[in-house]
Parts: C-alpha cells; structure tokens; sequence
C-alpha cells in the first residue's frame, strides 16, 4: 500500500454509519475521508473503526479536527473503535484529548450512538 492509499468501507446498520479507514491518512487522503464520512454525517452518527488506519499525518490530525466540526454542525456523533497505538500516539503528539467519544468495542459504539446529541 502506498503513502496515498486509503480504503474507505462503510456500511449502515439501522440509522449509524460503520466506517472502516484502512491505510495512511495524510495529506493525499484526508480529503477524501473528510467527504465520505461528512456525508454519512449528514444522515446520521458514525462509528469509525480505525483497527487497520497504519499512519495518520498533521494533515491527518486536521481531518479529525474537521470532522469534529462537522460533527457538532451536523448534530450526530463520531465514535472511533480499535484505536492502534499509533494513532493514540498522533493524538497525543497533537495534544488531542476527548475529541470523540472512545468505545471499547462495536457494540459499546452503538450504545453510545443511539444516545441524545452530545
């Protein structure tokens, strides 16, 4: 997989988008992510599996940060799943904290995205 390689997935199961990013979210692909998720968003909460995400850039980082906007405009929640540990180090690195809420598994995510509006 080369350094502009991002798989997008997503399925929908009720009213919340399950997104799959698998691949390196940089400044050749935070674009399109940003697009596809910001267009489940606008239908309904995102579950975002991030198990098989391999590296995630600055231009990465703001694409989360985009998306948290986008996700307060559009009153439906992000919740991210399967975290690797180097992307809780690209968060940490930005000094970023409680941006989404963080569920332990699938079915934790669905609870958390059946509740109200953050």
């Amino acid at each position: 997989m080369s350094l502009d390689d991002l798989v997008v997935a997503t399925e929908k199961i009720d009213t919340v988008y399950v997104t799959k990013l698998q691949g390196n979210l940089n400044n050749f692909t935070a674009q399109r992510c940003i697009n596809s998720i910001v267009s489940s968003l606008k239908h309904g909460s995102v579950i975002l599996d991030l198990e098989e995400l391999t590296m995630v850039t600055t231009q990465g980082i703001q694409a989360f940060r985009t998306l948290s906007e986008e996700a307060f405009l559009q009153k439906h929640k992000i919740i991210l799943i399967n975290l690797p540990v180097s992307v809780r180090q690209a968060f940490q690195m930005a000094g970023i904290k409680n941006l989404f809420p963080i569920a332990t598994n699938e079915e934790g995510a669905f609870k958390m995205a059946s509740r109200g509006v953050r």
